[in-house]
């Protein structure tokens, strides 16, 4: 393995490792949140430090700074030296195109998505300015909607452009993006009031001092417990939350220039494929975006998952405490049981699929239809099973506070009890990257391919653009680890919204329910192949059809939703008085009511 190679690894570990360790953060946030609402008290909002106003200003004028320094660098690169920036000093038309089309349209972004935050703040707080007094009767909707027509034209506007005009237009659409940033960064430097500022984070900052709270906190062992057992377990724990996550595929192959035959250099990772074939394939390096491309795949995860009841059931025995133990038998029958209906539900996905390498999997659905489309049922089955498998509500029956006070982990204090903790919600996380590997596309979007938008229905297409392939492959990594926080926000509501199962409930439904119906699945889903494998070219031409509409029907739903989602955000709030009580209705029929000193 060469130096660049062993970078690049590192570098995906540190990515996967950053985005599971800070969502497990966000995630006890949104825990808590929830059942703040639930039991309509006060959230994770009351920890707070304070900063003084010039660091703030400074830290919400930072990162507008240095993305505008970066959309300048096609206006200024021709009053720099040549060597500094070569792929900016002589633009080619089909790079200046892409360097207009994408200022342009963040320019747009950037300008509506400010004014109408602007707005909505005006509304709240009221107006500092005269500037700002000018948005105290505008709605927000309005700035949206407006915005979204400021996005067609300038669609329109770029595409009619010539040739000759494409250069000068995307060193003007550039320099206008920076500007833009500029003003927006600086305007809301300028809305920091003086004083310390307190920051709250939205109430991020109660999982900080959390761990804080734990890292002081005394290690607690009991007694007559079995020291080295006791210690060991947390960590036998928290292992499978770490190891599964190498071969989880969070993006799709980036392709750097160079000689495929020889080691991959530093050099080569600085010259990415501007763009890639319809048929994905590198002519050059290919670093996939995965820490180890395993051919075992999902086989793998469920080895490396089985390992944590051995932690819980270790915690339970080693406590010396009857609840404990407890507690650790639940969570040993729980997870054996569940794990066979969890396995036998993905047998008929890896007959669709035709293995159960992750990135194949991937590959397959981005070429044909998501998971959840070609087995509806088993995704129910495998999501049931995974929730009883993460040991959350309904299925936290190992850790039943009413019945067995905490369950396995009741005699662990300190970071130990944290790294319990910690470990629960990087699986929450992970089970969620996997429902997405699986079952809703990965890291891929309807109609997105590796040279670009596609959109065609069988052999029709009715809209092709030409993207950059690193601009793609990004694409691709939000695309994935945005689907993995839903997914995860959804199972998180089934903590708040679902009432906890009795344990004979529990095991009655994984031995009688699921696992029959997962053999079922596999069945019909062995005929159903079977029958569209020897149907004929006529039949698979009807389903390439029909998946094409089923990435159709994805990319409506997704817009519609992200539309909605805006306009209710924008909505401004509007509280109004009223009396709905039936003696007021009376008494407004006798005549009223009369004012009088209230008497002791």
């Amino acid at each position: 393995m060469s130096a660049a190679e062993l970078v690049v690894v590192i570098v995906k570990i540190a990515i996967l490792l950053g985005f599971f360790l800070t969502m497990a953060a966000v995630g006890i946030w949104a825990d808590r949140r929830q059942s703040a609402m639930v039991q309509d008290r006060v959230g994770p909002n009351r920890a707070v430090f304070h900063l003084p106003s010039m660091v703030v200003r400074g830290i919400v004028l930072l990162p507008p700074t240095l993305f505008a320094a970066l959309a300048v660098l096609p206006a200024v690169a021709p009053l720099l030296p040549p060597w500094l920036f070569p792929a900016y000093h002589d633009l080619r038309p089909a790079s200046a195109f892409e360097i207009l089309t994408d200022s342009l349209q963040i320019a747009v972004l950037v300008g509506w998505v400010s004014l109408a935050l602007l707005a909505g703040t005006v509304r709240r707080s009221g107006a500092m300015n005269a500037f700002e007094a000018l948005f105290v009767d505008v709605d927000p909707r309005t700035i949206f909607y407006a915005g979204v027509a400021l996005h067609a034209v300038g669609f329109a506007v770029t595409s009619s452009l010539s040739v000759d005009a494409v250069v000068p237009a995307a060193r003007a659409a550039s320099a206008l993006l920076a500007v833009i940033l500029c003003v927006a960064g600086i305007y809301t430097a300028s809305r920091v009031p003086d004083g310390p500022i307190p920051v709250r984070l939205a109430g991020l900052v109660h999982s900080v001092a959390d761990v804080i709270k734990l890292l002081m906190k005394e290690d607690f062992i009991p007694k007559n417990a079995d020291r080295l057992l006791h210690g060991l377990a947390p960590m036998i724990a928290l292992f499978p939350a770490f190891v599964t996550m190498a071969v989880l595929p969070f993006g799709s192959r980036l392709c750097v220039q160079g000689d495929p035959r020889q080691a991959l250099t530093f050099n080569d990772l600085a010259h990415p494929a501007y763009q890639m074939g319809r048929d994905g394939i590198c002519h050059g390096h290919g670093v996939g975006l995965q820490i180890a491309d395993l051919n075992v795949g999902i086989l793998y995860i469920f080895a490396m998952s089985g390992t944590g009841v051995v932690g819980a059931a270790l915690a339970g025995w080693a406590s010396d405490n009857k609840f404990s133990l407890l507690g650790g038998l639940r969570a040993a029958s729980q997870m054996v049981s569940y794990e066979v209906a969890m396995g036998l539900s993905l047998v008929g996905l890896f007959l669709v699929y035709g293995g159960v390498r992750l990135s194949a999997m991937v590959e397959w659905q981005g070429e044909n239809t998501w998971g959840i489309f070609v087995q509806p049922f088993a995704f129910f089955l495998f999501l049931t099973a995974l929730v009883a498998e993460t040991k959350r509500t309904p299925f936290d029956q190992p850790e039943g506070e009413s019945e067995i006070v905490a369950g396995y982990f009741l005699e662990y204090s300190g970071m130990k009890f944290g790294m319990f903790f910690m470990g629960e919600y990087i699986e929450l996380f992970l089970s969620s990257a996997l429902l997405v590997t699986l079952f809703f596309g990965g890291y891929q979007l309807p109609f997105l391919h590796p040279d670009g938008v596609l959109v065609a229905f069988g052999e029709t297409t009715l809209f092709a653009y030409k993207m950059n392939h690193v601009a793609v492959v990004l694409i691709g990594m939000v695309a994935f680890f945005g689907k993995t926080m839903l997914m995860a926000f959804v199972q998180i509501f089934f903590r708040w919204t679902l009432p906890r199962f009795r344990y004979d409930q529990v095991m009655k439904l994984g031995w009688t329910k699921l696992l029959p119906f997962s053999l079922a699945n596999i069945m019909v889903t062995g005929v159903l192949v079977l029958a569209a494998h020897d149907a004929g070219p006529g039949v698979s031409a009807i389903l390439k059809v029909a998946a094409d509409a089923t990435q159709a029907l994805v990319a409506l739903s997704a817009l519609a939703a992200l539309v909605a989602l805006i306009v209710g955000l924008l909505e401004p709030i509007e509280r109004k008085k009223f009396l709905a009580s039936t003696t007021a209705r009376f008494a407004a029929a006798a005549g009223g009511t009369k004012a009088t000193p209230q008497q002791a």
